[in-house]
């Protein structure tokens, strides 16, 4: 009687070429899975190159590590989710996802993805935290040590933190504080951090603090979360945001140091609120800066943020560094886009704000228009802005 033959495909057979237009076809958690069958499958994986692919990490509930291409459809993804413990977590049954459960996620997260840089060569693009209370902080921490002491991750390109809803404040913040890595782009949404109502609350716990250098730093929120000494030690490049702790005297010591090149060499465009509104006697004191006429002088500045938006500033105070380098500080309501003319209002609170004279209509060019709509409201006042080129 003759034997059945095998179903078994003789895979690891095939002529090495042949296997590799094999492994092509396959998905890259296919290829991850075949690369942990044996060394040679792993070093066979490696052959197969996959262009243009991005890894990314999101720390919530679980580690989810994502494997795909920027700027694609979702259908260009794919997922490894790493579960604390061994809940019965509902499984996606989905061949984009691939549900792992461990004791010590936090570790098995960091092996994850130091084979998958591995095996297909790709880059460590993004990361995103908004991380929930089951993610306990002695998973984390096996997480955090893995991170901080990754030689060939000296930076995160870009960072994403938030809070989902309330109460998740204090998880965040304490995953911020144990980072201690640079930052390229570092995003912190409205609910990132600990509200001025928790703090009160919970007293003395820790609050939101950011220990490397930040390349970029946007935040949305109202709450003041930047004084003068995380911004001397993020040594951002660019600064887009909102409400600050800065108060006046805070932004004449900042601007003395950059003038001094003692901090922040590094800076191009910062743009967000003071805590109090903007006392230019203060500020300006001992900065020797230079007061452009802003009926005069107009200056464009490219946006860091949308290459096609122009920053056009009227006026503003040139304060020259040692080495003579020129930044230009002033208020947001004399920076506009496109090419809208003057209104004779926006020039009288500049002359009576900044150059501190006061002007009537009468003194006024009839070039520039009236425009019943403008208001020098009370966030106005304290939008503050420095660009270096």
């Amino acid at each position: 009687m003759s034997r059945r033959p095998s179903r078994k495909f003789p895979l690891l057979r095939l002529p090495r070429l042949a296997l590799i237009e094999v492994i092509k076809c396959w998905n890259p958690i296919e290829i991850y899975l075949f690369s942990r069958v044996s060394r040679k499958t792993k070093e066979i994986s490696k052959l197969v190159k996959i262009p243009c692919l991005k890894l990314g990490l999101t720390v919530y509930n679980c580690y989810e590590v994502n494997l795909g291409y920027p700027a694609s459809c979702m259908s260009k993804h794919w997922y490894f989710r790493l579960y604390p413990g061994l809940r019965n977590y509902e499984r996606y049954k989905n061949e984009r996802y691939l549900d792992i459960y461990s004791k010590n996620a936090g570790k098995s997260v960091g092996k994850l993805i130091d084979h998958c840089l591995e095996i297909f060569g790709c880059e460590f693009r993004t990361m995103r935290a908004f991380i929930y209370p089951i993610m306990k902080s002695s998973n984390l921490e096996v997480f955090m040590n893995w991170i901080n002491k990754h030689e060939k991750l000296s930076k995160i390109p870009y960072l994403s933190a938030f809070c989902l809803k309330e109460g998740n404040q204090f998880d965040l913040n304490w995953f911020m504080h144990n980072l201690k890595k640079d930052i390229g782009v570092l995003d912190l949404a409205q609910y990132y951090y600990e509200t001025e109502r928790s703090m009160k609350v919970r007293g003395s716990e820790i609050m939101l603090k950011v220990n490397g250098k930040v390349d970029d730093l946007r935040f949305q929120s109202r709450e003041k979360f930047v004084d003068l000494d995380h911004l001397i030690r993020m040594d951002c490049v660019y600064l887009r945001g909102g409400e600050t702790s800065l108060t006046n005297r805070d932004l004449n010591v900042f601007m003395k140091n950059w003038k001094e090149m003692k901090t922040n060499e590094r800076i191009k465009f910062y743009s967000f609120d003071a805590k109090e509104n903007l006392d230019w006697r203060v500020i300006l004191e001992g900065l020797d800066g230079e007061i452009r006429d802003v009926r005069t002088v107009r200056r464009e500045y490219k946006s860091p943020w949308n290459k096609t938006q122009i920053y056009k500033v009227n006026g503003g105070v040139d304060v020259t560094r040692t080495d003579g380098k020129v930044a230009t500080i002033g208020m947001a309501f004399h920076m506009i886009f496109g090419n809208e003319p003057l209104s004779r209002e926006m020039i009288r609170d500049y002359q009576s704000l900044i150059v501190g004279q006061n002007i009537d209509g009468q003194e006024m060019d009839i070039n520039f228009v009236h425009d019943e709509e403008y208001k020098l409201t009370a966030e106005v006042r304290k939008a503050f802005f420095v660009m270096v080129k």
